[in-house]
């Protein structure tokens, strides 16, 4: 039973394990393709890949596309070639359609209307200032400056149409292929083109012409031709292969690649094409489509591209920096090298390959079970136990239950780790001895003894590691390692590293701490590793990397702090001559000279939960959860190429897009942007030309040289938001993290004109107005300052006047007879109150007539004093009402002093008399609008009809209330109003501005 599970697990390795993967990204209409069915493929001048699909065309730039369809000016849609002429023209064939030819401002549309023989146009060439045209009914010819059109004529085809399947040059001569015909050949010795037939030869797909080699696309297999160098003549050679071949390239290397679909049947997909034979690449360059229609190889990026006619186009490097071997998904827990073969240590057991990396032999869980057993039952010691302090072992486990710990390589030997014990491996792969030992990290001193830590214990030293004869170094002892998760030997010294209590050295028989003993209060590390200069470089779980001296006395040379590094977690620690490779869940930051560079999905690396990490020579061994990566260091390590230069793509003034005919699509060295103060707000897309990896782009830019740099960002656009007037020149710098380079670029000027108020002349005419307004003011000012003292003599004058006819001299007669009367009649007490009110009246009219105005409150204390006075002469019979609106402050709001008393007085005079049954008189203020007080006096008496036969007094002293109201309210036109009517009352209305 055990021989069929060897003999099972062996089956599967070979077969199975170690199938390797070059690194390929596939992009679809997830990621903007506008269409997963891929026509055509093409690289420019400028290396831009241009992808023609069914739904239109899409530019590959900076890891985005950016699509054109009718709606931008293309002919038609369904684009089945793309070509470009000596002038930067692109050339747009389409299947329905014609050409259409776009120079950087517009779009022209050839068809059959220009001279096509048909709209179906399947091939485009470019040569010597002419556009050849492939359709089905044969070739047109298109010169590229006149967009002249020729069709050459003579040739009959044998099935009423003429596919052209290809065009290729051979000897400055231009040949094509059709489909059902054969091969051809463009003659312009005579001027006029003719098409002369080569070689007839049904069923021609597609052709490769690479040298003297032409390869010819059959059905369900591939031809090969040569040329005759005497005649050029095209002769058959031999067929191969299988499938139908779509489209070919060659790279660098002299491999040749071919895309195949095969229609009917289902075995297409990118094949090599080797000694005439065709082997399929497919599964190690991850591509899953068998529908492939295009392949173009990028030499200067050593990518091929390849396009699809269900699933996008795949984008493939060849440069070989990062294999990945999936291992049939065993989960990998560690490397070693070991008389020049490979060890993998992983879930299943040990696995060993030979200088070639492929299988030799594997050490099975089976065998390291019996292994224990038989231990166990030949074992004549006591067997460790946790009271003895040792981590106990649980004998019970089953051989699929083995967790196996670590790997570790002492002289002639293997040590391996597990939960069932440690057990010895020889050179030739055998299980040579076990140790009844449960330690999840062991390792060895310089003087070849055994290292068990044991969880929260403490350390066991062994010498005779077999013997179990121990030395414990207690975990209370302050120098004693504890929580150990690295060993590492150097020189004459043992290194260990703990997640909780710092560094840890074994020399001369004892272990120090370099916390404890005050050398470096560093705490936390998760990895260790020795560099070529004899450093030591030590790292955290989450933080900094620390580079170390520590022959003679201890030195910290450097510190890479953990906000350089990209990525939360570091997961492995190695050193490669100058370099420091960080591993983190973001992939390896490499660390060279001062330079960060990552490497990540983009170059390969497509998991980078890497669980052990070994360098083996020139190569970076990486173990994840299924499988490893094998990276060439030396190839990551050398100088790569970054940002060439950055072209823009577009300019929004205001949120206006400018014409696209301002911005091509090629490098902008001295553009500029001149615009008013209002037009200043800009949107800027860039694009950067000449990197290989755009995901590892960063950018920045500034306005001024004197400027700061704003903070980085990775997209490749920018808004500048209402900048002001002045001159800028727009810098944008490129942080590329594959190269670990900056780059600056000055991409624009822009000029913001400023408004026309600041111009000089501007600035002139102001002056010159505020100029003469002063004049103009100083003028008016004087005038207006002789008509105020003007104003203010009347207004004395008028209250002068005023104060003079306030007592009106009947009143005061009227008085001084009432006094007469009282003190005849011997009413002493209503002589003294009537002489005591007509005083303090007195009084209060001399403290007014110092006032231009007084409250509301202050004017009704006024007025019922005088009505007092009055209404003792007609025996208190008048009624007297005061009404105050709800808006109206009476202690805020102030009135002209005595305004109202002139129209009080008249109300005794004139509208009462003895015979009058129930005198009454209202006075009220209420707010009419806001800053506007209506005042009312109300009485019941006969009207103002008596006033004419009076002395005028009462009319005199009214007019110069108008006259004073006048003066001081010039905006309320009428600020008296009297209503009245015989025997029914009078009103005044008196509108006043508070």
């Amino acid at each position: 039973m055990q021989l069929l599970a060897r003999f099972f697990l062996l089956f599967l390795f070979v077969n199975s394990s170690f199938a390797q993967y070059l690194p390929s990204k596939n992009y679809s209409t997830t990621n903007g393709l506008p269409n997963n069915a891929v026509r055509a493929l093409f690289l420019d001048s400028k290396n831009t890949l241009w992808i023609g699909t069914e739904n239109g065309v899409s530019r590959f730039e900076n890891g985005t596309f950016f699509n054109i369809t009718e709606s931008d000016g293309l002919g038609y849609n369904s684009c089945w070639d793309i070509a470009q002429d000596s002038n930067g023209a692109m050339w747009f064939a389409s299947y329905g359609g014609g050409v259409s030819k776009y120079d950087g401002e517009k779009f022209t549309v050839f068809t059959t209307k220009e001279g096509l023989p048909v709209d179906r146009v399947r091939k485009l060439l470019c040569y010597k200032g002419k556009m050849y045209v492939g359709t089905e009914l044969g070739v047109s010819i298109i010169d590229i400056k006149t967009n002249k059109v020729i069709t050459p004529k003579g040739i009959l085809p044998h099935y009423e149409v003429f596919i052209v399947s290809s065009f290729f040059l051979y000897k400055d001569e231009v040949y094509f292929s059709a489909v059902n015909e054969g091969f051809f050949k463009i003659d312009n010795t005579l001027g006029l083109p003719k098409i002369v037939p080569v070689l007839e030869h049904q069923y021609i797909y597609a052709s490769g012409h690479f040298g003297n080699i032409l390869y010819g696309s059959n059905k369900g297999y591939a031809d090969t031709f040569d040329f005759d160098k005497k005649t050029n003549k095209i002769n058959i050679d031999t067929k191969f292969g299988k499938s139908v071949i779509w489209q070919y390239a060659k790279d660098k290397n002299d491999h040749v690649y071919a895309a195949a679909w095969g229609v009917f049947e289902a075995d297409g997909g990118l094949y090599r094409i080797i000694n005439n034979k065709m082997v399929n690449v497919s599964n190690y360059y991850g591509i899953d489509s068998k529908n492939l229609l295009n392949v173009v190889y990028d030499k200067v990026k050593d990518v091929l591209y390849v396009g699809s006619k269900d699933k996008g186009v795949y984008k493939v490097r060849l440069d070989q920096m990062i294999d990945y071997n999936p291992f049939n998904d065993k989960a990998i827990i560690d490397f070693e090298d070991f008389n020049e073969k490979k060890i993998v240590l992983h879930q299943e057991g040990i696995t060993i390959l030979n200088n070639k990396n492929e299988f030799d032999s594997m050490i099975s869980l089976l065998d390291f079970k019996k292994k224990e057993s038989d231990f166990i039952l030949k074992n004549k010691l006591r067997l460790p136990s946790h009271e003895e302090g040792y981590y106990e072992l649980n004998y019970d486990i089953k051989a699929n239950k083995i967790e196996f710990y670590e790997l570790v390589k002492h002289k002639s030997s293997l040590w391996v780790s597990s939960n069932i014990g440690v057990f010895e491996i020889n050179i030739e792969g055998k299980i040579i001895g076990y140790l009844p030992l449960h330690t999840y990290k062991f390792g060895f001193t310089s003087q070849n003894q055994f290292i068990e830590t044991i969880p929260y214990a403490g350390v066991h030293l062994y010498d005779d590691v077999y013997s179990l004869k121990r030395k414990l170094f207690s975990q209370f002892d302050k120098d004693t390692p504890l929580d150990v998760v690295d060993i590492l030997n150097y020189k004459d010294k043992t290194y260990l590293i703990s997640v909780f209590k710092g560094l840890f050295v074994y020399k001369n028989n004892q272990f120090q701490s370099y916390v404890a003993n005050g050398i470096w209060s560093e705490h936390k590390f998760k990895h260790i590793t020795v560099n070529d200069r004899g450093q030591l470089i030590l790292s955290t779980e989450f933080g900094n990397v620390f580079i170390i001296e520590d022959d003679n006395l201890f030195k910290i040379k450097k510190v890479i702090p953990g906000k350089r590094i990209i990525g939360n977690t570091i997961l492995f620690l190695e050193a490669y001559k100058d370099c420091i490779l960080i591993g983190t869940e973001r992939g390896i930051n490499v660390y060279q000279n001062g330079i960060m560079r990552l490497i990540d999905k983009e170059q390969g690396l497509k998991n980078a939960e890497v669980s052990t990490a070994q360098i083996f020579g020139d190569q970076l061994w990486l173990g994840t959860q299924k499988g490893y990566y094998s990276i060439d260091l030396k190839e990551m390590l050398k100088d790569q190429k970054t940002v060439s230069s950055i072209a823009i793509s577009g300019v929004a003034i205001n949120g206006v897009e400018m014409n696209k005919a301002y911005f091509k699509w090629f490098e902008f060295s001295s553009n500029s942007i001149t615009c008013d103060y209002k037009h200043n707000s800009f949107l800027i897309d860039f694009v950067p030309i000449g990197h290989s990896f755009p995901n590892k782009l960063k950018f920045r830019y500034r306005l001024k040289s004197t400027n700061r740099w704003s903070p980085y960002s990775e997209e490749t656009n920018l808004f500048l938001p209402y900048l002001p007037d002045d001159k800028y020149l727009l810098e944008i710098q490129v942080y590329d993290a594959n190269a670990g380079k900056t780059t600056s670029f000055r991409l624009l000027h822009i000029d913001i004109q400023p408004p026309f108020w600041t111009a000089w002349w501007f600035v002139l005419v102001c002056l010159l107005v505020i100029l003469l307004s002063g004049v103009f003011f100083i003028v008016r000012s004087r005038t207006r300052t002789k008509e105020r003292i003007s104003v203010e003599k009347r207004i004395a004058e008028t209250k002068l006047e005023a104060l003079l006819s306030q007592m009106n001299p009947h009143f005061t007669f009227n008085a001084m007879n009432a006094i007469q009367d009282f003190i005849i009649s011997n009413d002493v007490d209503n002589s003294l109150k009537y002489i005591g009110s007509f005083a303090k009246l007195m009084r209060k009219t001399l403290e007014n007539s110092s006032r231009q105005n007084s409250t509301i409150d202050e004017e009704l204390d006024y007025l019922k004093l005088y009505i007092s006075i009055e209404n003792m002469r007609f025996e208190d019979r008048i009624e007297f009402e005061i009404k105050i609106g709800p808006k109206v402050d009476v202690y805020f709001f102030q009135i002209p002093t005595m305004l109202l008393q002139p129209f009080v007085e008249n109300v005794f005079v004139h509208a009462f008399d003895e015979g009058h049954p129930n005198p009454k008189l209202i006075i009220s203020f209420e707010m009419i609008e806001i800053k506007l007080l209506e005042c009312k006096i109300i009485d019941n008496g006969k009207g103002f009809t008596t006033l004419k036969e009076g002395n005028g007094h009462q009319s005199k002293g009214i007019d110069l209330t108008k006259e004073r109201l006048g003066l001081r309210q010039s905006k309320v036109a009428n600020p008296i109003n009297i209503i009245q009517s015989k025997n029914k009352g009078t009103t005044v209305i008196i509108h006043l501005e508070v």
